[in-house]
């Protein structure tokens, strides 16, 4: 059995493509497969593979119509045969020491998944070394309904053994919320988590592309959605009722906060009456409304100055105040 499967879904990646692969091939540790899955790209990204695994053995590439990254990931897990597996996105790259601290760490602690730090600037807070079940459960898991910082998978690694037993998937036809999903499966098989105080996965930000998917995607149904979503058949009992629902509120609040920023400030490319129109539509929605109405749940949130004064008008509906607040934020901070 080899150390690692690294698995790579690309989409219409190919300008960047080259970096990742040669990021991956430049690992210190050797004892690895790649697995990449071009998910119907329309540019050279196919190309790009297959001339990348001419040249090495352990590259493996699968071609497929395009189903998405849920899809892509889940036909790279069916490949898989490393003892641990790990997932890069096909523009992103990883620094040289990356798979071997990983693994390194997984073996000493005898964990069945490794955390890295989401960024330098993000850390862990109480969690250090080993998570044992229990803490796992009582700790751990709750952080996933209530912020993001822990669910990207490709800042851990996971055993294989766990994913396949349990058949642990990520949900196909969705787009929100698919990493957390896995995360939250995998934890409830979990029996140790272990921390590595450590950053070596890099995002790449390309310019323009968070603008134009602020256009292109419906960022307020997803929040909604992931806000919905059931996850008694997943946890079960787990977490108690009414903390889950606190979890998923406060999320949901904090969500909303920061897309009325989003959508209301001048970073991006829409016009005053389209960021009217989208401030408006927050406001007007139905499980906004909801929320915002609960006034127990704002002694919860420990919201600063500026966000709790984005919550009020929120509650009261008042489109023109988010507007300017957005304003005087997006110039305080150019």
């Amino acid at each position: 059995m080899i150390a690692m499967s690294v698995i790579i879904p690309v989409f219409n990646t190919a300008i960047y493509l080259r970096d990742c692969l040669e990021s991956i091939l430049a690992q210190s540790f050797h004892d690895f497969e790649i697995i990449c899955i071009n998910d119907g790209s329309t540019d050279m990204s196919l190309q790009v593979l297959k001339d990348f695994a001419e040249k090495d053995p352990r590259i493996v590439v699968i071609d497929q119509n395009n189903q998405g990254v849920s899809a892509a990931r889940n036909a790279g897990l069916e490949m898989a045969t490393g003892k641990y597996v790990g997932f890069v996105d096909g523009d992103d790259t990883i620094e040289k020491d990356f798979i071997l601290k990983l693994f390194q760490k997984a073996e000493e602690s005898e964990a069945d998944a490794v955390y890295t730090r989401l960024t330098r600037n993000h850390h862990f807070g109480r969690f250090t070394n080993v998570i044992d079940r229990q803490e796992i459960v009582d700790d751990l898991l709750p952080l996933f309904f209530w912020q993001d910082n822990f669910n990207s998978v490709c800042i851990k690694i996971f055993r294989l053994e766990i994913i396949r037993e349990h058949q642990i998937r990520f949900p196909s036809g969705t787009q929100h919320g698919e990493d957390a999903q896995f995360n939250i499966e995998f934890l409830m098989k979990a029996q140790r988590i272990s921390i590595l105080d450590y950053c070596g996965y890099h995002y790449r930000e390309v310019e323009g592309s968070a603008t134009r998917n602020i256009v292109k995607y419906d960022y307020l149904q997803r929040i909604v959605e992931v806000y919905e979503t059931d996850w008694t058949t997943i946890i079960g009992n787990a977490i108690d009722q009414n903390t889950l629902g606190n979890l998923k509120r406060i999320r949901f609040i904090n969500a909303v906060i920061s897309l009325v920023y989003i959508y209301g400030n001048r970073g991006n490319d829409f016009t005053d009456a389209q960021r009217f129109s989208k401030l408006r539509e927050i406001v007007q929605h139905p499980t906004v409304k909801k929320v915002f109405s609960d006034h127990q749940i704002l002694r919860e949130l420990k919201l600063g100055k500026y966000p709790a004064t984005i919550f009020h008008h929120l509650r009261k509906q008042n489109v023109l105040m988010l507007y300017l607040l957005t304003q005087y934020s997006y110039y305080r901070n150019r």
